[in-house]
């Protein structure tokens, strides 16, 4: 299997994302509670090095499981914040002009953009709603996994749409996931 990686900037957005939310003393929980061979990257992460993905599945595990104590809609508000925030001043208000249809044709693009691996997304658009096909990313066996791309592509498009989207796991396997997004 070829190696599945994310970007630092991942791993930046989140530790200022805990910082705003839970304070700064919630960064050294979470450094703490990530296990030993992640903690240099959730500790001290570069914004454009390649880290691999499991630092960041350990690090939604602990996310999710230690700040949030395994609350589902806290942590799904808590990654959407991250997506807001990891989207940035300029990309935001170009998401604000845009049409949900525009901005889910550029998923493919932001996922290249924050992981290199053989995964990848296609896109189909139909009227008023777009499915989302996620392939070959294997840690679609893991349901945070889930959890964090409901949540991303949800910011993205209310960004955009100023409502929240109506969004469907249409199907989900080991290393698939498509998503139906209604707008």
């Amino acid at each position: 299997m070829a190696a599945h990686e994310v970007k630092g900037v991942w791993f930046i957005t989140a530790r200022a994302e805990v910082e705003s939310t839970f304070g700064r003393d919630a960064l050294e929980v979470l450094v703490e509670s990530v296990p030993a061979p992640h903690r240099k990257v959730v500790a001290d992460p570069l914004t454009s090095e390649w880290y691999p993905e499991e630092a960041l599945q350990a690090c939604l595990r602990s996310l999710r499981m230690d700040l949030m104590r395994g609350e589902s809609a806290r942590f799904g508000r808590f990654l959407e914040g991250c997506t807001e925030r990891g989207v940035g001043t300029f990309f935001s208000a170009l998401l604000r002009i845009s049409t949900p249809r525009f901005v889910l044709s550029q998923v493919p693009t932001m996922w290249r953009h924050i992981r290199r691996s053989p995964g990848h997304v296609e896109v189909e658009h139909g009227e008023r709603e777009t499915t989302l096909r996620y392939r070959a990313f294997p840690f679609f066996d893991d349901p945070i996994y889930e959890e964090l791309t409901v949540a991303s592509v949800g910011a993205v498009v209310r960004v955009c749409t100023r409502t929240d989207p109506d969004i469907t796991v249409a199907r989900v396997t080991d290393d698939s996931l498509d998503l139906r997004v209604r707008y």
